[in-house]
């Protein structure tokens, strides 16, 4: 899965993975949250060593179902809060459909203290190797989470020295419930929201995304997510859905 498919846009991972933040109209550099009311939900650090296991399925423009999957593994929490995750495929590599591989790419994550991604490293099927970087961060509202709470926030991802996308997203804590996985059975906050950017080829997308978190470990447990395009379409199949969820935890 190439991460410029991905969510929030967003990765399946910790906070970051709402479904993709940055600037506001203020120039801070900070996202605009809304407060919500009722009871208050704190990022906690994940635990080194753990892991997870998801299952996509992808739907393209064509109508082809995608099957994939891919573990994350916590490698480091430093001193600082910095966190670092490596995701992997759990199924063989080559997954192409109508010309674009859906293979998940092999990455090494990095997150701030409250669990925003701020880059990554990524080795695609082929081999080639690359870095990418968000700035200030991607992820989502600002934990401690409480329902009624929303967020704007704006962000810029740039790889391997290229010129950065820009990426707007706007969201709301929906509610408290409970999610039933293959992993198990959660109480979760659902977030929904709307990304949207223009990628370097001219095609405009609209991301929608429902994830609901674990309140306990702020993991996602499932994630429904569409995308509508716009512009200059590819001339490959390209995702038009996606649905993640979390089959296992250690």
């Amino acid at each position: 899965m190439r991460k410029n498919e991905k969510i929030f846009a967003v990765c399946v991972t910790t906070l970051a993975c709402l479904a993709a933040c940055g600037g506001n109209s203020d120039g801070s550099g900070d996202a605009i949250n809304t407060p919500g009311s009722g009871t208050s939900y704190a990022f906690v650090p994940p635990v080194v060593d753990s892991s997870r296991i998801y299952a996509e399925t992808i739907v393209d423009n064509s109508n082809n179902t995608i099957m994939e999957g891919y573990s994350v593994t916590v490698t480091a929490v430093a001193a600082d809060g910095t966190i670092t995750e490596q995701q992997q495929s759990t199924i063989p590599t080559g997954n192409t459909v109508n010309g674009t591989d859906y293979s998940v790419l092999t990455e090494t994550e990095t997150f701030n203290d409250f669990g925003r991604e701020t880059g990554y490293a990524y080795t695609d099927p082929d081999g080639a190797q690359g870095t990418c970087t968000y700035t200030p961060y991607a992820g989502g509202p600002t934990p401690p989470l409480t329902v009624g709470q929303s967020w704007q926030i704006d962000y810029n991802q740039a790889c391997n020295g290229n010129p950065g996308i820009d990426y707007s997203q706007r969201g709301n804590v929906m509610d408290v419930e409970s999610v039933t996985a293959p992993a198990g059975t959660f109480t979760a906050l659902k977030l929904q929201s709307t990304t949207s950017w223009t990628d370097t080829h001219g095609t405009t997308h609209l991301e929608t995304a429902t994830n609901w978190l674990d309140v306990v470990t702020f993991h996602s447990v499932k994630q429904s997510i569409t995308y509508a395009s716009g512009g200059t379409l590819p001339t490959n199949g390209y995702a038009v859905s996606r649905q993640i969820v979390l089959q296992s935890t250690s």
